[in-house]
């Protein structure tokens, strides 16, 4: 059986990952695949879903990191959250790799083997981003080499994604503006202008495309600062060219 196809999409907050994904999910449907939306079915169980019910019924599986369950849903509203506490990027990465690497072993990675398509925003891509520039900005010593050895995200990095999307922007402060101004709120501390500049300079650097390359991702980026429609336009362009 072909294995599934594994597409992540990754970017400043506010970039439009959600377009790009919802643009990609609905030519998946408009191509007659069966798409299964993994998010309803945490917040109604707080749990991942056996892969038995998704096999044979599904094509497309959508889901995101941190997750909404388990270490995931404390990532979300404690690590992370504008709360007045602060954790260290080190503990926050040691979060994120755990949640990470449940997601993948008991979800991702048998509906891969099933031949099962798995679209997702976020993955270990985002913690070398965001957690190595926590670090510098507090001095402390953790580097990307230290983050991918965590055991989560070592594990993941055996298991790579074929594509990696990464929506860019000229304008940081128009992302800002998108994620202050969308209905989802995620209240989370890295929204934030001056964060966020610094983690265009890493999304667009070779060591971060080195990264994945050596792995095999193939990294795509698209633009995301002009139209939403010119947006979804590069989705449907890319997707014709994989189906």
């Amino acid at each position: 059986m072909k294995r599934g196809t594994f597409i992540v999409i990754d970017g400043l907050d506010g970039v439009g990952k959600g377009v790009f994904l919802d643009t990609l999910a609905e030519e998946a449907r408009n191509d007659g695949k069966r798409v299964f939306d993994v998010h309803k079915f945490w917040e109604e169980n707080d749990f991942h879903p056996d892969v038995s019910l998704i096999i044979g019924k599904y094509d497309v599986v959508l889901t995101s990191e941190p997750t909404f369950i388990g270490a995931g849903r404390h990532v979300r509203t404690e690590l992370i959250a504008k709360n007045g506490r602060r954790y260290s990027p080190e503990s926050i990465a040691q979060a994120y790799a755990l949640d990470r690497m449940i997601l993948y072993e008991s979800f991702i990675l048998p509906l891969l083997e099933a031949g099962i398509d798995v679209f997702q925003s976020r993955s270990f891509s985002t913690s070398i981003v965001y957690q190595h520039q926590s670090a510098l900005d507090e001095g402390r010593a953790f580097s990307v080499e230290d983050i991918l050895a965590i055991p989560g995200n070592a594990f993941c990095l055996k298991h790579p994604m074929n594509f990696l999307i990464i929506p860019t922007i000229q304008d940081v402060q128009e992302a800002i503006r998108r994620a202050e101004s969308r209905e989802k709120d995620d209240d989370c501390v890295f929204e934030n202008l001056e964060f966020q500049l610094k983690l265009k300079s890493h999304y667009e650097s070779a060591w971060f495309r080195t990264i994945f390359e050596r792995i095999g991702t193939t990294i795509i980026s698209m633009d995301a600062g002009k139209t939403i429609e010119h947006s979804k336009q590069q989705m449907r362009d890319f997707y014709k060219k994989i189906k």
